[in-house]
């Protein structure tokens, strides 16, 4: 039986080893994407998540286990390159969800996997995972990482929360702090309203015993955070006196693409523009880098993003395109 992992040799040193005020002391935790083998190829999740006011189970932590039922069906040294997912309706967290992977085909140098995600009998997710085997290449290019303040210098989601007047912060704030990801919002300088956003993002607790399928699984976990929502910044909902309310945000499909190996335990930026929000779809593309530069990974999301107008005219609202670096905050790297 194929175990999926990559030898951690292949894993990059961990960063956050270098800042004693920001060490990684958490436990990690391996529920989130922990699965039971229930047959061949078939697998069973063990634990599921459905954030407060949702309609279904957090769609982040089905791309986690559906990724890594795939890889468990994949020998070294094939590591997963992209992972193409359709959301067909909501899962529920009363009832476990089951895997089920279908070997498409074994090459030589690329191997396909279809997972098919089904709770109570019915399909609620599909994604095809691509698997290569590592090859040299002489032809390299990558978007520069952005310059932002270092992740130390900057507070937590729940800091933030927990130092607003908010309605219900306090069990927001038990929520976010229960998540095996820690998330650190990155402020922005540009104008209101303009669609990109960036947030630094780390597992926690030490995943060094893992392999790079776990790290890579626990990424496509986590890239499922603030996404989407990126389509909406041009609104200002939560601004008062915005014009816009919103009735519904469903993400329809995902995708992530790996570029380079990673640890997840480590900080990561993932920096999220959304080019197009129209016909009631909003669609956000983020690019994830490590945090001496590399680009490790790419992601897009398309949803459902549906919402009213009150004021007295409709328009379109345009952007520059020029979004790289432009509404990040000011560089202390």
């Amino acid at each position: 039986m194929a175990d999926g992992n990559i030898d951690n040799a292949q894993l990059p040193p961990n960063n956050d080893d270098n800042n004693d005020d920001d060490a990684n002391t958490s436990t990690f935790n391996g529920r989130t994407l922990e699965l039971e083998e229930i047959g061949p190829d078939t697998f069973k999740s063990v634990d599921l998540w459905q954030p407060e006011g949702n309609r279904g189970v957090f769609g982040g932590q089905v791309i986690g286990q559906a990724l890594s039922a795939a890889g468990k069906s994949v020998d070294s040294p094939y590591r997963c390159h992209s992972f193409h997912c359709y959301f067909l309706a909501a899962g529920s967290s009363t009832e476990m969800i089951a895997y089920e992977v279908r070997r498409v085909r074994q090459g030589k140098s690329y191997c396909s996997r279809l997972v098919t995600a089904k709770q109570g009998g019915r399909v609620i997710f599909m994604a095809m995972a691509s698997f290569q085997a590592p090859e040299p290449s002489a032809l390299q290019h990558q978007y520069a990482m952005p310059r932002v303040p270092a992740p130390e210098s900057l507070a937590s989601r729940e800091e933030i929360l927990a130092r607003s007047n908010r309605l219900g912060r306090d069990s927001m704030v038990a929520e976010i702090n229960a998540l095996p990801v820690e998330t650190r919002p990155v402020p922005m300088r540009s104008k209101r309203g303009i669609p990109v956003n960036a947030i630094w993002l780390r597992a926690r607790g030490d995943m060094s015993a893992l392999g790079l399928s776990h790290h890579q699984s626990m990424l496509a976990y986590a890239s499922d955070f603030a996404l989407l929502s990126t389509s909406l910044k041009p609104f200002e909902m939560s601004r008062p006196g915005s014009a816009y309310t919103r009735s519904m945000v469903v993400s329809l499909d995902h995708t992530i693409w790996f570029h380079a190996p990673f640890r997840a335990d480590d900080w990561l930026l993932y920096v999220m523009e959304s080019p197009r929000t129209a016909l009631g779809r909003g669609l956000a593309i983020g690019r994830i880098y490590s945090r001496d530069g590399v680009m490790v990974a790419s992601t897009a999301q398309e949803g459902v993003i549906r919402g009213e107008n009150s004021g007295p005219d409709y328009s379109v609202l345009e952007f520059t395109s020029a979004v790289e670096p432009v509404g990040l905050g000011e560089p202390k790297l």
